[in-house]
């Protein structure tokens, strides 16, 4: 007999089923939208990004009395971005009068937190800046100090390729955010991070094309999908799960967290391998210039292309691009954001952009090599991930200068030497702090392979003869005045056989002054000297200098059989050109976290390895060697500046070097070959040629240090060396310290005559 199903009880199990499933459905989404809550919480509370790691160059300090021509300050402004204007009304901007520049100095974060922008005035006589003055409530206000926001020269990837700039929504222009609601979530501030009409909207349009032709995403999904979930699968679980996040984002965050969030996620385009977000980043990468700077049609153009970067590429689909920018600036307009005769002037602008195409690169590679050595040595770990703003020493004119005439320099000693294949370095560091200000490793001045500055060492010459003469100097015995002999002497070298040094020149004489030695970079007397003091006491010398390196001791050493590269000169003559005060040094100052904490400072405390009359005396011999000695040429064609320094040649012509500074900073330049060939040139033919030419980098201000107390100026007989009574005779003036002299050469008198 057959059974029959009660229709009822079907019903009935089959409700009971579709109950049960749906409690426990409910419960499975219950469970998961609690999951995606705390998720989502904890996305949005902590670090967003991986920021990169930004270099900064050193910001420039202005004070009263400070050695900066004007001409340098515009050109350093401009450098930074600045805009020439007539009136300045807004951060980046300057204008040039007669005797002052107004600059409306940008904000920044620096030590110890956020620099506020200010509108500062710069007033110069001659070369000095003398008056500086901040406006303020009650009108222009004089200031004792202030300083320029600082280059950004690198900003280090980080392990996604993603690069950005962090903006704050309250700096953000309030017709930037109407304009971004406008064209791409109108009804942003009314709906609950999902608007069902609009994905209904898409749905039917999507069904009745055939294929997906329109979206219904929110501002609140977009930022779902690109920030939170990283999803770009076209599936219905992905939009459901967008969907659940963009609700939790509107029910635990504000609006404007959602805003300033998507203003520094959005997806902006390609540099090189590195992904352009934000429009922050943006703005600088397209225009060359800050967000807050930017002009209608120029964000117009931006968020033109959040629909799509590639599709709407400026400098790949200008037509395509241009069209839909002109149909933001229409949104614009029809939604009361500007007005009809705002809409005309823009519409009718070409779509221009300012690309910044680094591929992620600094414009001066050769300094970043250094920075990121350093901050190799520093090790900061997981702090490297977190945006670190690295500030260094680099004087950003002085580099950029340099890497523009430094190949040239070098072109024209292969032009005029008929040459082929010289290369070189340069190093300059700041004689304040003891911070690099630049470095050239190669006449390519893009170039990232070998750094020659860093790497390159070859024996320096006759760069180490200040030290054999700052040892001697620094016993009473020995004075610039003192007789010193200049006849051939032999001994056995470094191998084990004969070494016979001989002068450049080939001559011979009974003896010469110290100084004449030492100016005239004379190798007999330089040699004697060194052995009567003992090459002990050399080695020591150069070891307060600064030399680090093993240093073998044979009497070679004393004409420079020591290997260094170009950045150790530096490092050693930097307390030669600070009259005997040794600082630190180090291409990176400070380093902080994002918000300007401070989380290394380099030591920049002197300490004295020469006292300074030993070390004036030694100062006044080297500005001589500018004027009268071998590197004459350079005070010939710089007659205002007092510069000092020293040539320095090695054996077979395989290396030019010289070494020089002014008031503020020294220099060492290196010329010769990779494969260590001879190059033919002395230090003053190379290297000094060299370093003349990088002078029109930035002005030079004359070196002045005021004489000791306990040091006189002396009359010298300039053949015997005899210290004269007056001024009798052949003689010259020389700055002896007092109690070295132990007799004086008595003068005629004029009775004497008859």
């Amino acid at each position: 007999m057959a059974k029959h199903t009660d229709p009822n009880n079907f019903i009935k199990i089959w409700f009971y089923r579709i109950t049960k499933l749906s409690v426990f459905g409910f419960i499975v989404l219950a469970f998961y939208a609690v999951y995606l809550d705390a998720w989502v919480n904890q996305k949005m509370t902590g670090p967003k990004w991986e920021t990169p790691v930004k270099v900064f160059a050193r910001p420039l300090q202005l004070h009263k009395h400070k050695f900066l021509p004007k001409s340098e300050l515009i050109s350093e402004l401009k450098l930074l971005g600045y805009k020439s204007v007539k009136r300045v009304i807004q951060p980046g901007q300057f204008s040039n009068n007669s005797t002052f520049v107004e600059v409306y100095r940008r904000g920044f974060t620096h030590i110890d937190g956020e620099v506020a922008p200010k509108r500062l005035r710069i007033g110069f006589e001659g070369s000095h800046v003398m008056a500086l003055e901040a406006n303020t409530e009650d009108g222009w206000q004089s200031l004792n100090i202030e300083q320029l926001d600082p280059m950004l020269i690198s900003r280090q990837a980080t392990k996604s390729n993603e690069d950005r700039e962090i903006v704050d929504l309250s700096l953000v222009p309030e017709w930037m955010v109407d304009t971004l609601l406008v064209v791409e979530d109108r009804n942003f501030y009314h709906h609950h991070g999902v608007s069902p009409l609009a994905i209904i909207r898409a749905l039917v349009a999507n069904v009745m094309a055939g294929r997906n032709v329109q979206g219904g995403s929110t501002l609140t999904q977009q930022l779902a999908k690109n920030l939170l979930l990283n999803d770009s699968r076209k599936t219905y679980f992905r939009k459901f799960k967008e969907a659940m996040v963009a609700l939790i984002l509107d029910y635990r965050f504000s609006k404007d967290d959602i805003l300033q969030a998507y203003f520094n996620e959005v997806y902006l385009g390609q540099n090189g391998n590195r992904a352009v977000h934000g429009f922050a980043l943006a703005s600088k990468f397209y225009f060359g210039k800050p967000l807050a700077q930017l002009q209608q049609h120029e964000f117009a153009l931006l968020t033109a292309m959040v629909k799509g970067p590639s599709y709407y590429s400026p400098t790949r689909q200008k037509a395509r691009t241009k069209e839909r920018r002109d149909l933001v600036l229409q949104l614009m307009v029809s939604h009361n954001v500007m007005d009809r005769d705002e809409y005309q002037h823009f519409v009718d602008l070409p779509m221009t952009v300012n690309l910044k195409k680094t591929k992620g690169r600094s414009p001066f590679p050769s300094y970043m090599q250094l920075v990121s050595r350093e901050l190799k040595q520093l090790d900061f770990g997981e702090e490297s991930q977190k945006g670190m703003l690295v500030f260094t020493g680099l004087d950003p004119l002085l580099q950029h200068n340099y890497q523009k005439s430094f190949a040239k320099s070098v072109q024209s000693l292969e032009k005029k030497h008929k040459l082929k294949g010289l290369n070189g370095a340069v190093v300059s560091i700041d004689l304040d702090n003891g911070a690099v200000m630049a470095l050239i490793g190669d006449r390519n001045s893009q170039s990232l392979g070998f750094n020659r500055a860093l790497d390159t060492n070859r024996n320096i010459g006759s760069l180490i003869k200040p030290a054999v003469y700052l040892t001697a100097l620094s016993e009473p015995e020995y004075h610039l005045a003192t007789p010193l002999p200049n006849t051939p002497i032999k001994m056995k070298n470094n191998k084990g056989k004969q070494w016979q040094p001989e002068n450049y020149d080939k001559t011979v004489s009974d003896h010469v002054l110290l100084f004449d030695a030492l100016t005239k970079s004379m190798n007999l007397p330089t040699v004697h000297l060194g052995m009567d003091l003992g090459l002990n006491q050399i080695i020591n010398t150069l070891r307060v200098l600064g030399a680090t390196q093993s240093i073998d001791k044979y009497p070679s050493l004393l004409l420079g059989a020591v290997p260094m590269s170009p950045l150790k000169v530096a490092e050693i003559y930097q307390p030669i050109a600070s009259f005997g005060q040794k600082l630190s040094t180090s291409a990176i100052v400070h380093v902080t976290d994002s918000e300007g904490l401070l989380l290394w400072e380099k030591d920049q405390t002197s300490r004295e390895v020469s006292d300074y009359q030993t070390s004036f005396e030694l100062a006044h011999a080297l500005e001589q060697v500018t004027r009268t000695g071998t590197a004459k040429r350079l005070g010939m064609y710089y007659p205002k500046v007092q510069y000092a320094g020293k040539t320095g040649t090695t054996d077979d012509l395989r290396d030019s070097w010289f070494a020089g500074f002014d008031q503020n900073k020294v220099t060492s330049v290196w010329v010769g070959k990779d494969d260590n060939s001879p190059v033919e040139l002395t230090g003053s033919q190379g290297a000094l040629s060299v370093f003349m030419a990088l002078q029109t980098a930035r002005q030079a201000e004359s070196i002045k240090k005021p004489q000791p107390n306990d040091v006189e100026t002396r009359y010298v007989d300039v053949k015997t060396g005899d210290v004269l009574s007056d001024d009798c005779g052949e003689f010259i003036e020389l700055p002896i310290t007092a109690g070295k002299v132990q007799k004086v050469k008595e003068c005629p008198s004029i009775f004497d005559w008859f």
